[in-house]
């Protein structure tokens, strides 16, 4: 599936982690888990979807800090992390 440009999970009750192996998917460009019980925290790996366009992660139950690898992300346009307890500054 390293093909896949859009990914639309939300609002389907998931829960867990998130995966870091969903780096591998190279040519993602719209990820969405919004509106799910997704735990923890982001996967630094996650830095490395560098096509990626949209991340819907909002309404969910993620915690602690953003990794600084998401500054990878040089094609992100959209990015929705609210409704979480994510920390920082």
């Amino acid at each position: 599936m390293t093909s896949l440009t859009q990914l639309q999970l939300n609002e389907n009750k998931l829960s867990g982690r998130l995966p870091s192996s969903l780096c591998l998917m190279t040519d993602l460009e719209a990820l969405w888990l919004h509106s799910n019980q997704l735990t923890g925290s982001l996967p630094v790996e996650w830095g490395q979807m560098t096509s990626l366009t949209q991340l819907q992660l909002n309404e969910n139950k993620l915690s602690g800090r953003l990794p600084s690898s998401l500054c990878l992300m040089t094609d992100l346009e959209a990015l929705w992390l609210h409704s979480n307890q994510l920390t920082g500054s």
